[in-house]
């Protein structure tokens, strides 16, 4: 079964995934862009899995008969791609990626003329027409003018490209302070995209780094770089008295990070640094430096209290979307806001850029290191103490749309309840917030079928596993009474 969402476009390949799903979907596409009239070119890219290629070269059979010049920038990061739209003033993009999925799965993300994803409404529109008749998919004839696109490579200059919008983006200042800093970090970008571009960047920045799982569409470890798949990252950044490790997902949009041994900190929360507290460093940076008037922060519902707190030390607002890197985008565009991203999903948004980006967030971390002459585990000993629970449970499927409604109804009848806040439609996220400042948050998954998330977050780890258990007992209370 394929999952469709603005989150994307992913399925197991060869099984809900195969060619006529592909053809029809670039040419749903592709007439979303001849109907808004947009400029006549496409650039499609890619994840290193083994089917990217063979999808890749079916969209671009489409585009070209269709009488789009197509920008092929090959294996390249999500950020990278995005980025490539807005350079050669694209009328659009394609990714090709089932980003932290296992490699057996494949999909891609539809980008708009700005290089974000896709509006909400003009996705549903693609979604809702690749299930139409729209025309023979396999045989897509050239377009009115009778003209077939040019097939135009630009894979190797897109890299460099991206890797200069990166220095520019940490400033002139910043990458000094970083060649002047001696760091030293372990990276494993697992054989994805990010293997492309890590290397040239860091050296660039005068960082000494230890490589990992290079050999491109060699998948070493679980995609999804995580506690378990890069547990082994912290025994190479101890040895070798490294600052830190980082891995990344398949795509390269999403970063993880291994801290070493030694801090409070790291005996209170591990050595694999949450993606709250990689938000809230990056919140605490940009912040710092920022003169503006716009101070505002921009989060999902499932970001941390941290966040919130970080931003008020630089007297700036956090605002709260729903889920969704698209959500964050628009929002921050609306505020013209200095930073944002999603303390859920690791990686931080950065204008101009307009997702977010993993190499982009580390560069911002190793910056904020090397001005403040601080170990990072040091430098997290200062933030406010929070904890998040968090798991991933079954609902059928056909019930998931009335869950808001009756966990809404089910936690107005329990005491010490504060507020509670939704955003987006009936699955969007339900955030229940008590008196003393905990909350527990739901929302039905956009991207797995049947699967409810629930986060917790408290000021201690008893309490943050407490009101997840309470989470979960609500949820498996409401699903027996919704299924009677």
């Amino acid at each position: 079964m394929l999952t469709e969402s603005f989150s994307g476009i992913r399925g197991i390949y060869k099984e809900d995934l195969h060619d006529n799903v592909i053809r029809k979907y670039a040419l749903s596409y592709a007439k979303l862009l001849k109907k808004k009239k947009r400029n006549n070119s496409v650039v499609i890219g890619m994840d290193t899995r083994p089917s990217s290629a063979h999808v890749k070269e079916e969209m671009k059979k489409v585009f070209l008969s269709e009488g789009f010049d197509v920008i092929d920038v090959g294996f390249n990061t999500t950020p990278a791609i995005q980025l490539a739209v807005r350079e050669y003033k694209a009328g659009g993009g394609v990714i090709v990626t089932a980003s932290h999925n296992e490699p057996n799965w494949n999909g891609w993300k539809l980008l708009s003329e700005l290089g974000s994803m896709l509006p909400v409404e003009e996705i549903e529109e693609v979604i809702k027409n690749s299930k139409k008749d729209i025309g023979d998919s396999s045989k897509s004839s050239p377009d009115e003018t009778g003209e077939r696109g040019k097939d135009i490579d630009k894979a190797k200059e897109l890299r460099e490209k991206y890797s200069d919008f990166v220095f520019e983006c940490v400033g002139k200042d910043g990458v000094e302070a970083i060649k002047k800093s001696s760091l030293k970090i372990v990276v494993d970008p697992n054989g994805g995209t990010a293997t492309v571009v890590i290397k040239d960047i860091l050296e660039k920045a005068g960082v000494e780094a230890v490589y990992k799982n290079m050999d491109l569409g060699v998948f070493n470890r679980l995609i999804e770089p995580n506690e378990k798949s890069l547990a082994y990252l912290t025994f190479y950044v101890e040895d070798l008295d490294a600052d830190l490790g980082a891995g990344w997902d398949c795509d390269g949009d999403r970063i993880e990070i291994v801290l070493p041994g030694g801090t409070d900190f790291v005996e209170r929360n591990g050595k694999m640094l949450s993606g709250q507290y990689i938000l809230a460093l990056l919140v605490d940076e940009v912040m710092s430096e920022y003169n503006g008037k716009n101070r505002q922060v921009v989060t999902n519902d499932a970001t941390s209290n941290v966040v919130a707190e970080v931003a008020k030390k630089h007297n700036a607002n956090v605002v709260e979307v729903e889920v969704g890197e698209i959500n964050v985008v628009e929002k921050m565009d609306e505020l013209n806001a200095p930073v944002g991203g999603e303390g859920s999903s690791s990686g931080g948004i950065f204008p101009p850029s307009r997702c977010r980006d993993g190499i982009l967030t580390l560069m911002m971390i190793l910056k904020l290191i090397a001005k403040r002459k601080k170990k990072l585990s040091s430098i997290l000993n200062d933030f406010p103490q929070y904890y998040n629970s968090v798991a991933k449970m079954q609902c059928p499927p056909n019930i998931a749309p009335k869950m808001r409604k009756k966990l809404e109804d089910y936690w107005k009848k329990q005491p010490f309840i504060q507020e509670i806040k939704k955003t987006g439609d009936e699955t969007g996220g339900l955030k229940v917030i008590r008196k003393d400042g905990g909350w527990v948050w739901f929302r039905a998954s956009k991207t797995e079928a049947g699967v409810f998330r629930v986060i917790s977050d408290a000021t201690t780890k008893e309490y943050a596993d407490k009101l997840l258990a309470m989470g979960e007992k609500s949820l498996n209370d409401c699903i027996s009474q919704l299924k009677k």
